[in-house]
């Protein structure tokens, strides 16, 4: 009996191409301009397949009536993982969507079941941290069997009134060597998420006479819970600081694996295999694993991409919970962290500050701002790698492309000693840099400094206002590009040997 390649085999894709992105998937001029880049045949046949637009349609359940949660933020190919629901409705149905292109729809139908038992589960009080943490019956587990791929998912509940939820999870391929590795944020997703009436920045509601260390809010929270109704409709940020990113680089039939941030804790040092780790657009919060793992990747010559602002900002710690290691996260931001007595190293304060005293920009050249970084991009070195067909010059100004929270190069912290910044922008809160750094040998690290890089790219399906604001004519096209020369650029191997950086902070 003869066997054809295995699933794996067909990843490892046999595929892999380096040339002109073809146009099978209906790519624009400015995706089609791109040239040289990793891409795979997986994924480009993947995206020609039938897509389904009702993923996004349809009213949002009420709070309450209907939410649930995964078991693990990721699962290697294969392997089951097991949901946990709560609701209102005697019965209701699932779908599970694979998230990507497929002819601009952005999801493709996985399967579907109708007919599940509903029950309604009690939200559990907050711990003294603060922790919502709920123990839910198992409600139904999908095995990732060969209808799944690697890629970003997500659960859409529907109940018997037709209102939905939504619980998201990643199916990722652990033998993988693919050129790049798009890693989904869900600390960050974690650390915002208020349901149950805590997260790390705020407590959402009164809950009872709860006394916790910091009086307003959590300093750990738990991955068993739902997100929010508020929060993408238990989307979370993927669907706005992320899923713009995923459209375009499966567009363009990436040779991608996916990784959440708890994969780089978890299996990190794997890093290496790849060619390029590209953070998405608001990724926050980092465990000391995390870091190191990073850092070791581009000194063995792997690229970064911090296409977000406030990157590797908050020192986190992890600790095992229900359904298995690392679902419960410490945030303290003090040295009142009781570990901070006997193992300093693990204290969460700040990265920039003691007793960790290693801000981001040691390793990147771009250390935090502010929370206000509205304003227009300014190009400057414009002859450079980043800008190159773009259809700018020094000068140049993007109206509008920056918002939310900013990065910039500041000389008063460490930084590499040969940062190059590729765009100098006047924002509400100060200035806003495009930053790269790519020493000889290693990989390079680019830092966008904004907070809407990726809206930008925003030509990915919208849903009502959980989703990013609409592309900017004169904005999308040049950060389109300038993205795909990322790409390009990162995913041919060490940055550092093809086009180190050179510094010119100087001037600036």
């Amino acid at each position: 009996m003869t066997h054809g390649p295995s699933r794996r085999d067909v990843l490892r894709g046999i595929g892999v191409l380096a040339g002109t992105i073809a146009t099978a998937t209906s790519l624009d001029a400015s995706v089609s301009a791109a040239s040289s880049t990793a891409t795979a045949q997986w994924v480009r046949r993947e995206n020609v397949r039938p897509g389904d637009g009702t993923w996004l349609r349809g009213v949002a359940a009420p709070a309450g009536d209907l939410e649930g949660y995964a078991s693990a933020t990721s699962v290697d190919l294969g392997q089951p993982i097991t949901f946990f629901v709560s609701t209102t409705s005697p019965t209701y149905s699932i779908k599970v969507y694979r998230m990507g292109y497929y002819q601009g729809l952005g999801a493709r139908l996985i399967e579907s079941r109708v007919g599940l038992t509903g029950a309604a589960r009690p939200m559990p009080p907050p711990d003294q941290y603060g922790t919502v943490d709920c123990q839910w019956p198992a409600s139904f587990r999908v095995i990732t069997d060969a209808r799944y791929l690697p890629g970003q998912y997500l659960v859409r509940l529907e109940n018997a009134e037709h209102q939905f939820r939504f619980i998201p999870f990643l199916v990722r391929d652990d033998s993988s060597t693919a050129a790049f590795v798009y890693m989904s944020s869900v600390t960050t997703w974690q650390a915002y998420n208020t349901w149950g009436g805590f997260s790390l920045y705020r407590q959402a509601t009164p809950v009872g006479s709860i006394t916790i260390s910091d009086a307003n809010r959590a300093v750990r929270v738990s991955f068993n819970r739902p997100y929010d109704r508020a929060f993408a409709n238990g989307a979370a940020d993927f669907v706005g600081n992320e899923f713009p990113l995923l459209f375009l680089a499966e567009q363009m039939g990436l040779d991608l694996t996916y990784w959440t941030d708890i994969d780089l804790h978890e299996r990190g040092t794997t890093l290496t295999r790849h060619r390029a780790l590209l953070s998405l657009g608001h990724d926050e919060y980092y465990s000391p694993a995390m870091r190191a793992n990073v850092v070791n990747a581009v000194t063995h010559g792997v690229n970064v991409a911090f296409f977000g602002a406030n990157f590797c900002y908050r020192k986190i710690r992890f600790e095992p919970g229900v359904n298995g290691p690392d679902r419960l996260m410490i945030n303290y931001r003090s040295t009142a962290d009781p570990i901070t007595a006997t193992n300093p190293s693990l204290a969460t304060v700040n990265w920039s500050q003691y007793p960790s005293d290693t801000p981001e920009s040691t390793f990147t050249g771009s250390i935090y701002g502010g929370v206000d970084g509205t304003g227009s991009l300014s190009v400057v070195d414009a002859t450079s790698w980043l800008w190159r067909g773009c259809g700018v010059r020094d000068g140049s100004v993007l109206a509008g492309a920056l918002g939310g929270e900013f990065n910039h190069y500041n000389p008063a912290v460490t930084n590499p000693p040969n940062v190059q910044i590729l765009a100098h922008s006047a924002v509400g809160g100060g200035t806003s840099d495009v930053t790269y750094v790519a020493e000889p040998g290693q990989g390079g690290v680019f830092a966008s400094g904004t907070g809407h890089w990726v809206f930008d790219l925003s030509n990915a399906p919208k849903l009502g206002n959980f989703w990013v604001p609409a592309a900017i004519p004169g904005v999308t096209n040049v950060i389109r590009r300038a993205t795909m020369n990322i790409f390009a650029s990162f995913g041919a191997g060490p940055a550092g040997n093809a086009t180190p950086s050179v510094a010119n902070t100087s001037q600036y």
